[in-house]
């Protein structure tokens, strides 16, 4: 079995520098190759009466398909992804008896393997990471165009290598750290979390940064292998989850997960705004400015971990609550968006809620919905029981007595139906809808109160007067009540009338 484990580093203050340094030399690099690249893609995709630069030709001798070089001057690119290093000789490849134009990949490794030796900054990095900085860019560019996601862009800062499989290798193991051995960097101590032993091969390896700290991210394999997840005949019991800002979770059982707000409570927000305030207005360039950013990342770092750990706890509770998991299959990219200008006709905006609409956007976000449900699906992967996404659409304002869908049905936390007249805590409703829309049997709540003893026996007074024994459960300084004994609030309605007057 293939798992993924991180673990925290403790590097010399020289092994800081160099990763450093190679974060740096990485950056560059990335930003270089990206730009190689936008030259075939700008050329692909401009206007007619735009400049633009042409590549040289694929090849001049149409029947040999050999190239010869720069004579022949085309009026449109010929390949699209714009490469073109000075020497063609590295820009070109032989498949299968044919020579042909290579990747933009391949060719910008071609051209890192030469800086290696006329650059000291990129001949101190490891090979294999620099290639693997060449194949995270060539995973960007797929993810683009075959994926539909964003344009690839240049990186200000970056903040993590990647080692490929089998190059870290694992040395003494302690009972509270154990030594990593990274090419290029030398032996690396770190915090052992984890048994050590189990691993059988190392596969990939990050090295990342957060906060001013270093951490690793292994994907191990171990011999362990997990359980089989149950089948559907099987499972006696499910449990619905329902999220939300004011309880981040409520649990159909009927508890609730409190939201602790991590960074959206009054005095973490205030002071994040103070110090972000401070920072900006630091001399540009400065050591100060430098210092005041490392202290907010470092203080963003910590309140990342808070979020974290609580998640983990919530996600724990809920997996071991039932033997299936239903969730809202809610798209949260969507929810986070801000809020649609309105245009008023007359050159103006009219008022869109946009400033509400930041703050819901800012709890969302604070609450990591996405971060705990792939915490709940790893920890029920382990445990080897199902989690059912189902549509969340009016799971809130569905009545469970007669169906009836209105949203005046909720107000806040309270529902009240506008048809039958049940009343529920409306997101302790919304988790038993969502709980039921799984399709599989919700397992019915059977607990019942003790039976209330007939024999009551007083207690007797024997304290000096003015002085009672407590009631707790009333929660005021008076005699043990008898089952029946209605005299002991005569003697606190005299104590309060004599304390507070007589018109009280």
């Amino acid at each position: 079995m293939q798992i993924r484990w991180n673990f925290k580093l403790k590097p010399t203050k020289s092994q800081k520098i160099q990763m450093s340094q190679w974060l740096t030399t990485l950056r560059k690099h990335r930003n270089y190759a990206l730009r190689e690249r936008n030259i075939g893609f700008d050329t692909n995709n401009q206007d007619i009466d735009t400049s633009v630069v042409y590549a040289w030709g694929s090849w001049c001798d149409t029947e040999s398909r050999t190239e010869y070089g720069s004579c022949c001057p085309l009026t449109c690119p010929v390949i699209k992804h714009g490469v073109v290093p000075r020497d063609l000789g590295k820009a070109l490849k032989t498949s299968k008896g044919v020579v042909k134009w290579d990747s933009a990949s391949g060719v910008q490794m071609k051209v890192t393997t030469q800086l290696r030796h006329e650059i000291p900054a990129f001949g101190n990095i490891n090979s294999d990471v620099l290639q693997r900085n060449i194949a995270k860019l060539d995973a960007a560019f797929t993810n683009f165009w075959k994926h539909g996601r964003g344009y690839p862009r240049y990186l200000r800062a970056l903040k993590s290598f990647e080692y490929k499989p089998k190059q870290v290798k694992i040395g003494s193991i302690k009972d509270s750290y154990a030594i990593f051995y990274l090419p290029g960097i030398g032996n690396v101590k770190m915090h052992n979390s984890r048994d050590l032993k189990l691993v059988k091969d190392v596969r990939t390896c990050t090295v990342k940064t957060s906060g001013g700290y270093w951490f690793i991210s292994m994907l191990v394999e171990i011999s362990d292998d997990l359980p089989q997840e149950k089948p559907v005949n099987e499972v006696k019991s499910v449990v619905g989850i329902d999220v939300g800002v004011n309880k981040l979770v409520a649990v159909s059982d009927g508890s609730f997960v409190e939201n602790v707000r991590i960074t959206t409570n009054s005095r973490t927000a205030r002071r994040l705004a103070i110090r972000q305030r401070a920072a900006s207005r630091k001399l540009k360039g400065s050591k100060n400015k430098a210092k005041a950013f490392k202290k907010i990342t470092r203080t963003k770092h910590k309140l990342a971990l808070r979020r974290e750990g609580y998640n983990w706890q919530a996600a724990s509770k809920i997996v071991k609550t039932a033997d299936a998991i239903g969730r809202e299959d809610l798209n949260i990219k969507n929810m986070v968006k801000r809020a649609k200008p309105k245009h008023d006709g007359k050159g103006g905006y009219k008022k869109n809620g946009a400033s509400r609409k930041t703050g819901l956007n800012k709890v969302i976000l604070d609450c990591g919905w996405g971060d705990l449900f792939n915490k709940i699906a790893w920890l029920a992967v382990k445990a080897g029981k199902p989690v059912i996404a189902v549509n969340p659409k009016h799971s809130s304002q569905e009545c469970p007595q007669c169906g009836h869908v209105d949203k005046n049905n909720r107000s806040g936390e309270k529902f009240l139906c506008t048809n039958c007249g049940h009343t529920e805590h409306a997101d302790t409703k919304a988790s038993i809808t969502i709980a039921k829309r799984v399709g599989l049997v919700f397992p019915k709540n059977k607990r019942t109160l003790p039976a209330d003893c007939g024999k009551v026996t007083p207690v007797k007074t024997s304290t000096p007067k003015r002085v009672e024994s407590r009631n707790h459960a009333c929660e005021s300084p008076c005699t043990q009540l008898s089952l029946f004994d209605l005299t002991a609030y005569t003697v606190v309605d005299s104590r309060k009338s004599k304390r507070y007057g007589k018109n009280s």
